[in-house]
């Protein structure tokens, strides 16, 4: 059952999240929108639902794809890290 009829159709252009499941897509949805409240303003473009390129599951967390190049792990506690090939090494963020 689909949740969110119009989130639905807004992403479905986005590679790979028709594939998510219904959690999966609540924890995008949930992390995404905390990432985003955390940028300013004109950062914030640079990371709009138009620049998402592609999104998949990664056991259990959401690997994040933008066309600028960036990825970022969106984690099930709520964080979320660039990817930069350094896992040991990555930022995580979080906001309540």
């Amino acid at each position: 059952m689909v949740k969110n009829l119009f989130r639905e159709l807004c992403m479905s252009h986005i590679d790979g999240y028709k594939n998510l499941t219904q959690r999966q897509k609540g924890l995008f949805d949930d992390v995404y929108k905390k990432h985003l409240s955390s940028l300013q303003m004109q950062e914030r473009l640079n990371y709009v639902e138009d620049q998402l390129a592609k999104v998949e599951a990664d056991i259990g967390d959401i690997n994040v794809y933008f066309k600028h190049g960036e990825t970022y792990k969106y984690r099930r506690d709520g964080t979320w890290f660039k990817m930069d090939g350094d896992v040991d090494n990555c930022n995580s963020y979080a906001i309540n």
